[in-house]
């Protein structure tokens, strides 16, 4: 069964390349291109460390989540919708195992990605140590990650319930965040992706992470995940 699991990460991978990866690339390039252009315009060549910082500050929370979206979008549910379980466990193979390799081999092509962008930004806009830009988008695969995952193994549409989570977690911690009662209650069970953001500005200026913001966006995800692994356990897959 393990030997089984292994050879099915090549085909993944495969997978993410044709049906992600590529349109990862065209994206994060376009918006990208989108908000260097201007910066281009009136600086020419002689963009600095401290403004490619502040183009990376402004590009990645959009860039960001949108790539993750891309790449969460039918992780479980597709392979439902379409019946291609019935070609993928022919063989005996964990579902559990098979999906969480799966998480695993399309967070590698994500990050993968991300370090292509980077490379583009340092030839096309100035050479920053990519290390706290690699590690605010491994930040957000992984906060965002687990919940995408417990969404999938329930829900044949996915992609406007992670929608829905996302956007109402950052609207109770904009319009809530001073509040106490029930919406204080509301706002906590929420997703806490409002850490995202003074993360990315210790990451980017700092090249430090508060750990127990990190800790609390990864715990939290991490819960989600191994509720979805319970669902595709007990739950049958077809």
């Amino acid at each position: 069964m393990r030997d089984n699991l292994t050879r099915y990460a090549y085909w993944q991978f495969r997978d993410f390349i044709r049906e992600r990866g590529i349109a990862l690339l065209l994206v994060g390039g376009l918006l990208g291109f989108m908000l260097v252009a201007p910066v281009r315009a009136m600086m020419g060549d002689n963009i600095d460390e401290l403004n490619a910082k502040r183009i990376l500050l402004l590009a990645l929370p959009q860039i960001g989540p949108i790539s993750a979206f891309i790449v969460f979008n039918g992780l479980i549910s597709t392979d439902r919708k379409m019946g291609y379980y019935r070609f993928l466990f022919s063989k005996p193979v964990a579902i559990p195992a098979y999906y969480a390799q799966h998480f695993a081999v399309y967070f590698v092509g994500y990050m993968a990605v991300f370090a292509i962008l980077f490379g583009v930004f340092a030839i096309t806009v100035r050479p920053l140590n990519p290390l706290g830009a690699l590690a605010y988008c491994a930040l957000i695969y992984l906060s965002l990650g687990g919940i995408a995952f417990f969404i999938s193994s329930l829900f044949r549409y996915d992609w406007p319930v992670l929608a829905g989570v996302f956007l109402s977690s950052l609207l109770a911690n904009a319009v809530w965040a001073d509040r106490t009662g029930w919406r204080m209650v509301v706002r906590d069970m929420l997703p806490p992706l409002d850490k995202l953001t003074p993360a990315l500005s210790d990451l980017i200026g700092f090249g430090k992470l508060d750990m127990a913001s990190a800790a609390w966006l990864l715990g939290y995800s991490a819960l989600f995940f191994l509720a979805g692994l319970v669902v595709l356990w007990r739950r049958p897959i077809g």
